[in-house]
């Protein structure tokens, strides 16, 4: 793996380095690998990621020969990023507008760290991704784990200190927040079954489901431990339980193939919350299936 990651992340991390973000590469190089380990398509495949922010995973898909296109919230500010890449990036809400893209477009669809900021029911979202999807594309899907160790842990904790799960500055920070600034942070965090639930409604078929250890990986690294060691080993050893017990790791990976039947039906409830507001991808679904 070191000469393949030296040849692919080496550019894109000191790219990183140099817009400042390097911080942020080395936090998330755990999920590039594993999403690019799990893309399984061959150099010139259309993919499609939505939520590109900030590029670094655009670049890597890039510079391992896809054929890609992005959607974001908020685009701009990467706007010479993406020309530098040749990727068609278009601004849109998820949850308001339909993909900008002509059905059965693509063979993949990344969808990486973006379905826990979604206010309302992803379930519109993910089929639209089917309709983009060719026949046989597979939807490539990572959100953090509900069940995380570490997350179980600290909702413990303050439960035994008689406390609400968040602190003080978390609850007055999201109960202020407005319009789209609502999906600066996390509406709710999903279990793999619900997640694989999710994507079956929506009409495709889960192929691969894998826990992922994306975060706890994240600071054991051996050059740090002589810079915060208590840190480092407390981290070792949640990593080290992680390891033996899968489920309680932080990251879902969730791979799912568009079906060739029809999508799946809904109860009135569901129906009724999903027309509400997007009532547009009733119907589109029926006719695409």
């Amino acid at each position: 793996m070191g000469s393949s990651y030296s040849r692919l992340f080496r550019p894109v991390e000191q790219q990183a380095r140099a817009e400042g973000k390097g911080e942020y590469f080395r936090l998330h190089r755990h999920r590039y690998l594993a999403l690019l380990a799990a893309l399984d398509a061959a150099p010139g495949a259309r993919v499609l990621e939505v939520g590109v922010t900030p590029g670094q995973l655009t670049h890597l898909l890039v510079r391992a020969g896809y054929r890609v296109s992005g959607v974001d919230l908020n685009p701009g500010p990467r706007r010479a990023l993406w020309r530098q890449l040749g990727v068609q990036v278009c601004q849109m809400n998820l949850e308001r507008q339909p993909l900008p893209f002509a059905s059965e477009s693509f063979e993949r669809v990344v969808f990486s760290e973006v379905l826990e900021h979604l206010v309302y029911s992803p379930l519109p979202a993910l089929r639209e991704f089917r309709r983009v999807l060719k026949p046989g594309g597979r939807l490539l899907l990572t959100t953090p784990n509900e069940l995380y160790l570490k997350s179980r842990l600290h909702t413990l904790v303050r439960m035994f200190s008689w406390k609400s799960r968040d602190t003080r500055e978390e609850f007055r920070h999201q109960m202020l927040l407005e319009g789209e600034a609502r999906y600066t942070t996390h509406s709710r965090t999903y279990t793999m079954d619900e997640v694989c639930w999710l994507v079956e409604q929506a009409g495709l078929r889960v192929v691969q489901r894998r826990y992922e250890a994306a975060w706890e990986r994240v600071g054991v690294e051996v050059g740090r431990l002589w810079k915060r060691p208590q840190r480092v080993v407390a981290k070792g050893v949640l990593a080290a339980i992680t390891g033996l017990l899968p489920p309680t790791r932080s990251m879902l990976l969730v791979v799912a193939e568009r079906r060739t039947g029809g999508v799946r039906r809904f109860g009135s409830l569901d129906r009724c919350l999903e027309t509400g507001w997007m009532g547009y991808e009733t119907s589109r679904t029926s006719r695409s299936a």
